[in-house]
């Protein structure tokens, strides 16, 4: 690792030190779930490199798992901590990752969702109540190994190892490992 490298990454868990420490006290009093979602938010808004850095440290804390050389793009959080990440990750700017299992060599441009599946509040109401009422249900999405995820799409099933999906596509059905796909809902191209 380069001098610089090194100094910026000790920067970085310099940076992220007290949001680890504020997630470790918030756990007890607030909760896995929220105590996570707080740090996550917070950690998001460092800037520049230092805070790529910064989100590395957190979230090889907070995570599942989280591979070398994964890069943090700013304003990017995570809403479940059982979210696994390989190595050389991409995370672009402006992302928001649920359940996910994402493989190595993965690219997410800016602004990708990626949902803790498709049917979070069920698919109907009973009479006289709302979705909201129904208890909420979440699956893993898995993102298969060098699989490329364009700006603006919205992740909710498995998409294969080394597919394509379009920017802006919405993802609703599995994507076969090695296809392209783009639209709403995402099909082939």
């Amino acid at each position: 690792m380069s001098l610089v490298k090194t100094v910026a990454c000790a920067l970085g868990w310099l940076r992220a030190l007290p949001n680890i420490i504020c997630h470790a006290l918030a756990r007890p009093l607030l909760g896995e779930a929220r105590a996570f979602t707080g740090g996550s938010e917070c950690i998001a808004r460092v800037p520049g490199t230092i805070g790529v850095y910064a989100r590395q440290a957190f979230y090889s804390v907070t995570l599942a798992r989280v591979g070398r050389n994964v890069h943090f793009g700013f304003m990017s959080l995570f809403s479940k901590r059982a979210a696994t990440l390989g190595d050389r990750v991409y995370i672009g700017r402006f992302c928001t990752i649920g359940w996910a299992e994402i493989g190595d060599d993965v690219m997410l441009a800016d602004g990708v969702q990626i949902l803790s599946g498709g049917h979070q509040h069920g698919s109907g109401a009973a009479e006289g109540s709302t979705l909201r009422d129904n208890e909420q249900t979440f699956t893993k999405v898995t993102i298969g190994k060098g699989a490329w995820i364009g700006a603006g799409a919205i992740v909710m099933a498995d998409v294969g190892e080394g597919a394509i999906v379009g920017a802006g596509a919405v993802v609703t059905r599995p994507v076969p490992a090695g296809a392209k796909v783009g639209g709403v809902p995402a099909r082939d191209l």
